[in-house]
């Protein structure tokens, strides 16, 4: 028998997010996770979902971004600033690849480069990938601050730290260049502005549309969080240069 509580529903998967955080992050353009906002943003606005890259019954993240580390690092990002409750499946955040059929999308975990990844003495259900010997590993990527895993490490502990990644509002903010997003949280206790450019060459050409926005009210300063140590005054166009795949986190005071 099935228990039911009164006034009490459990989120959905927000499988529109999912995919434009995925294609945007692919294809090096804003429009498929703006839409993808759009549409959450209007449908709920309150954020009660949970969001994701993908999952145990999809090709895994690396494999459907051909391998590029950069692009798995902006995606990462996607969904981490993202409003909701995120999930990420294991492994992700190290970038285990792997295709259908299922049982080559749920492998062990690999933990270092030791025999059998470091998961079992044994031998495992499924043979693991041997990428786990080139440095798809925890053991490998922890000791690295370039790495993946500490790139999810860090936007995990932002998150932690500023509830308005958590709970806060969200608004995409327009840039007048596709392959640049920009995405500010805020909430009673501060504002975090999320800066990303979704392609592989440097971008010059951009411009935050701040009017209409309280951030168009007065004079705010972008503190550093990830991306750069320099504090900056908020502008159209705070990052004179944005590098290929740049991604910044500022929060605003």
């Amino acid at each position: 028998m099935v228990k039911t509580y009164e006034n009490q529903m459990d989120q959905i998967f927000n499988f529109e997010l999912a995919s434009g955080f995925i294609n945007s992050a692919n294809g090096g353009v804003a429009s498929a996770v703006n839409s993808a906002y759009k549409f959450s943003l209007d449908e709920m606005p309150d954020g009660n979902y949970a969001t994701f890259l993908t999952n145990h019954d999809q090709n895994r993240v690396m494999t459907v971004l051909n391998g590029d580390v950069d692009k798995a690092k902006v995606a990462a990002t996607l969904l981490l600033t993202a409003p909701g409750t995120p999930f990420i499946y294991y492994g992700e955040e190290i970038g285990m690849s792997g295709a259908k059929p299922d049982k080559l999308i749920r492998t062990p975990m690999q933990w270092s480069a030791y025999a059998m990844a470091g998961f079992t003495v044994g031998a495992p259900w499924e043979p693991l990938n041997t990428d786990y010997l080139a440095g798809v590993n925890v053991a490998t990527q922890t000791d690295d601050p370039a790495s993946l895993l500490s790139h999810y490490r860090a936007l995990i502990r932002l998150r932690n730290e500023h509830a308005a990644l958590r709970t806060g509002s969200a608004l995409v903010l327009d840039t007048d260049n596709p392959a640049v997003f920009a995405l500010l949280r805020a909430d009673e206790n501060g504002a975090i502005l999320a800066l990303v450019n979704l392609g592989d060459a440097p971008i010059r050409d951009y411009a935050l549309a701040l009017e209409g926005t309280p951030l168009a009210l007065r004079e705010f300063s972008l503190l550093p969080l990830l991306g750069t140590k320099d504090v900056l005054p908020l502008s159209s166009q705070p990052i004179f240069e944005l590098p290929p795949f740049a991604v910044y986190i500022f929060q605003i005071k």
